[in-house]
């Protein structure tokens, strides 16, 4: 139950950041072309409001099996074969995960270390990075259950 929740409340923050994105995206078109001003940093912020949404988004969808999938060999295998693919999908799937969260870690921390600032509004950047890089882990974590509950053949409670 705590899993189907927590998925949920990623979803949705992800998609009011996707909102935002589009908010800030719209703002800015009509300032710029009506009012010759523009929001400061809006290209930046808008532009790590949405690595964030898409690190948290690949958490639940990987753990919900619902990213997209090409089914043309698992309907030509039977029940076994069909789990023993999504076993091996999910391990290579969780890996990669892991390998993108590590290699996000270590951005933030060089970011941090450099003192590294968007351009107008001088936010540091590595506070964006560590929430995205949050969300990587998450999804690592949620590839690693999603495994276990894989290979112990128990069921997988996805979000509504």
């Amino acid at each position: 139950m705590f899993t189907k929740r927590f998925i949920f409340s990623v979803e949705t923050v992800a998609a009011l950041l996707l909102g935002l994105v589009v908010l800030v995206t719209i703002a800015e078109a009509v300032l710029r072309y009506a009012f010759d001003t523009s929001i400061p940093d809006a290209f930046t912020l808008s532009g790590y409001a949405q690595g964030i949404a898409i690190a948290w988004g690949i958490g639940s969808a990987t753990y919900s099996n619902r990213h997209i999938n090409v089914d043309i060999v698992a309907d030509a295998l039977g029940d076994t074969g069909r789990r023993r693919m999504d076993i091996v999908a999910t391990t290579l799937s969780t890996m990669l995960l892991a390998l993108m969260a590590w290699m996000l870690v270590r951005r933030t921390l060089r970011a941090h270390g450099s003192f590294e600032m968007t351009n107008d509004l001088q936010w540091p950047v590595w506070w964006f990075l560590s929430v995205a890089a949050a969300g990587l882990i998450a999804a690592t974590v949620f590839g690693l259950l999603r495994l276990v509950r894989l290979i112990r053949r128990q069921p997988i409670d996805a979000a509504p």
